[in-house]
């Protein structure tokens, strides 16, 4: 059955989609650090850090699961829209406990006041990195291909999950 979701990712704009074992995500505490030390939604926004789940929290909410789906696109709005999508029609298949995490910091506001409710509950998700994953590890654990990117005019590639219980 989860070839058949790898397939709709591909339909609705993923350049990639491969099925993994959620054991192989890999979490890091110095990656909510980054976030932390670096990125200008800390704290702004619902979906980043402190407000996502610490990287305990997530190899937690990890173990259940039987399969994932690693899913990417050259657009961090692209995964966000997958990640929504994907998540929304898995779930009326059937699976009632799949979640899915996206790229990067939510836009779906033009600001987000961390202080009241989510404007957007049914789309917004954290992303991989919010949630303290290692996209890199992750990634490159599951055969594919991920490297830092030199120039900020370099074309970037962007990861989300999907978790299937």
């Amino acid at each position: 059955m989860a070839e058949e979701f790898v397939q709709l990712a591909l339909k609705l704009g993923a350049e990639q989609a491969k099925i993994i074992s959620p054991q192989s995500v890999v979490t890091a505490q110095w990656v909510r650090w980054k976030c932390q030390y670096g990125c200008e939604y800390f704290n702004r926004c619902l979906t980043c850090p402190p407000f996502s789940p610490t990287p305990s929290q997530t190899r937690e909410m990890l173990a259940p699961y039987q399969q994932g789906i690693l899913f990417s696109s050259s657009q961090s709005f692209t995964v966000r829209y997958l990640a929504g999508a994907l998540e929304r029609e898995v779930f009326l298949a059937g699976y009632y406990a799949t979640f899915a995490l996206g790229a990067g910091p939510c836009h779906l506001c033009e600001e987000c006041d961390p202080n009241k409710p989510c404007l957007h509950p049914y789309q917004a998700r954290p992303s991989m990195e919010a949630c303290g994953i290692d996209v890199f590890a992750t990634v490159r654990n599951n055969g594919l291909a991920l490297e830092v990117l030199r120039e900020t005019k370099e074309p970037g590639k962007y990861f989300g999950l999907l978790l299937l219980e």
